[in-house]
């Protein structure tokens, strides 16, 4: 839900919560301002200590139809790049990760009929009946 900003995590230092940018007086009293507007809009309670404090800025400015917000939200971004620079740009994989459901891989639809193929479907649904193939009529 809040994937507005993504910031690979290299290095174990930067694993650890990083916390600095709040020690700015002026992007707290900025961040506080925008943790007002959400609660007022959207009902939703933002802390400070949050470590997805950021995201979820992120995701409430996009979301929102205050332009205070938007502005706000601006104002903590313009002030996060001066303070720490331009964000690192995700490095993407040479080939797509497989797809996992509940831990299993998942055929993506994009490799074609190969499912088909492997699993023919048979003519007339089998009727179950408390774990037995009953007789079809």
């Amino acid at each position: 839900m809040y994937q507005a900003i993504y910031r690979p995590r290299s290095t174990s230092m930067e694993s650890t919560l990083d916390h600095r940018w709040l020690m700015q007086y002026n992007i707290v009293n900025l961040v506080n301002q925008c943790r007002r507007l959400i609660r007022a809009e959207f009902d939703e309670n933002l802390s400070l200590t949050d470590p997805e404090l950021r995201i979820k800025l992120a995701h409430f400015a996009g979301y929102t139809r205050s332009q205070g917000l938007q502005r706000l939200y601006g104002e903590v971004r313009l002030a996060l790049l001066n303070l720490e620079g331009a964000d690192p740009r995700p490095q993407r994989s040479a080939h797509p990760s497989a797809r996992l459901y509940r831990g299993q891989k998942v055929i993506s639809p994009r490799s074609g009929n190969s499912a088909a193929k492997t699993h023919p479907r048979p003519e007339q649904k089998a009727i179950m009946y408390r774990g037995r193939t009953t007789a079809q009529n």
